[in-house]
């Protein structure tokens, strides 16, 4: 069953950076001065280029410990006596490399497929 959570969360945060990353190239390439539609595709590869670059970074970063807050926290704050600082190794973790990963591979797709 936790593997299916899992993937559930992992698909969640992909969707999340992607829709965030896709803000970010809209934003950048509304305020440029040249074609909205290229200044879109060219905003969308680089972003998703760094991600891809985040996402090798590794493991035991900041962005880890940011994305794997959901096993000690619940639905309205933290879960009393439990240390959200100190991983627990029986429990399952959600790499950042997963996530960065994948919403760089999706920006990637979506900015030489769909633009």
């Amino acid at each position: 069953m936790w593997v299916v959570r899992e993937s559930l969360r992992l698909l969640e945060k992909i969707a999340i950076a992607f829709v965030i990353a896709l803000a970010i190239a809209a934003i950048w390439a509304a305020i440029s001065r040249h074609r909205f539609v290229d200044d879109f595709r060219n905003t969308c590869l680089i972003v998703g280029a760094l991600s891809l670059v985040m996402a090798a970074v590794g493991r035991n970063t900041q962005f880890e410990r940011r994305l794997d807050y959901g096993i000690t926290e619940s639905a309205w704050g933290r879960v009393p006596g439990v240390s959200s600082l100190k991983l627990n190794p029986e429990d399952p973790t959600l790499t950042p490399g997963a996530v960065l990963g994948g919403a760089g591979l999706a920006l990637l797709a979506f900015a030489l497929f769909v633009l």
